[in-house]
């Protein structure tokens, strides 16, 4: 039944990002946005819908260990997406026809991934101060998410020409109406969600049937249900060559998660990370280095993106073996 569950979430969640990243497509397109800009942000912010709903839904349910869950998929999240969805980017890289480089725009990187880190290394350093001060840290992550938003948008590019028709009208001439443009984008936003959901519940059944830890599992587990809508959607634009998209897919989702979830974190959980989540933190602080050193000037070979996963790895590998066990 668990894998009827986990391959059914999964042609959900791949039907859901073929239509939402059509949409956002159009959306950039008719905004008239760069690759960049229409990745970090309008792709962004769909798909970083699912981690958002399980941190919330965790809070909300008021369970004995919501909060262990709720700080888990604050922390893992971005920490899988960095590691594990770069190194999906690299490899579509490198299993296309032709160039085995990426190339998207330095300057929007450069701000993604500064957000991130910022914001990021703010939210862990606020472990240390009270709750007071934290919801404080917390606001001004959010101010920072609203600079960091307008200046992305303020860049508009040229027009890279028209996407592949809108699939909900592919019979149609011409541009989609905004209407159905906006619907096809909620749709597939939604189906994303529930797709997502049902791929967590798949998780957390066979996780915890081994006795791992509420925090463990949020940190490995459903993240690794949550961020599938972000890799595939960055899978599926590295092979229609919008390299832009799909890097900026990644980065601008590590940058919400990191001012908005961080929000929420410190805000309306005890943040306490312990010793697996200061590990798991580190760990992202330093893939968000690598990948800002390695694509500064806007290229980088898909070899060195699949590197990017060796952090998340090495990190699932250590607490299996060190903090897996019951108890």
């Amino acid at each position: 039944m668990t894998a009827l569950l986990f391959l059914g979430a999964l042609a959900l969640i791949a039907a859901a990002s073929e239509l939402f990243t059509n949409a956002v497509e159009w959306a950039g397109h008719l905004l008239h946005l760069g690759s960049g800009a229409t990745g970090s942000l309008l792709a962004a912010l769909g798909t970083a819908l699912p981690e958002t709903m399980v941190v919330v839904v965790a809070l909300v349910g008021g369970s004995s260990d919501s909060g262990q869950i709720a700080t888990g998929a604050v922390l893992g999240s971005s920490f899988l997406l960095l590691t594990l969805g770069g190194a999906i980017t690299g490899v579509a890289v490198l299993t296309r026809p032709g160039a085995r480089h990426l190339q998207a725009e330095p300057a929007q990187i450069r701000r993604d991934l500064g957000v991130f880190l910022s914001a990021f290394g703010c939210a862990v350093a606020a472990t240390l101060l009270a709750r007071p001060e934290r919801v404080v840290i917390g606001v001004l992550l959010l101010l920072l998410y609203a600079g960091y938003a307008r200046a992305t948008l303020r860049e508009r590019k040229a027009d890279r020409g028209a996407p592949e028709p809108l699939h909900f009208i592919r019979w149609r001439a011409g541009p989609p109406p905004w209407s159905v443009v906006a619907a096809q984008l909620l749709i597939g936003a939604i189906l994303l969600a529930v797709g997502s959901g049902l791929f967590v519940d798949a998780i957390h059944t066979a996780a915890t049937s081994l006795g791992l830890s509420a925090l463990l599992v949020a940190i490995i587990a459903v993240p690794f249900a949550t961020e599938l809508p972000e890799c595939l959607n960055s899978v599926l634009w590295i092979r229609s060559g919008d390299d832009g998209l799909a890097i900026g897919n990644v980065a601008g989702a590590s940058a919400f998660q990191a001012c908005i979830l961080g929000f929420i974190g410190i805000s309306f959980t005890t943040w306490q990370l312990g010793s697996a989540g200061l590990l798991s933190a580190a760990c992202a602080f330093a893939t968000g280095l690598y990948l800002l050193g390695l694509l500064r000037r806007g290229r980088a070979h898909g070899g060195w993106l699949v590197v990017a996963a060796l952090p998340w790895l090495g990190y699932l590998v250590a607490e299996l073996a060190l903090s897996g066990r019951p108890g």
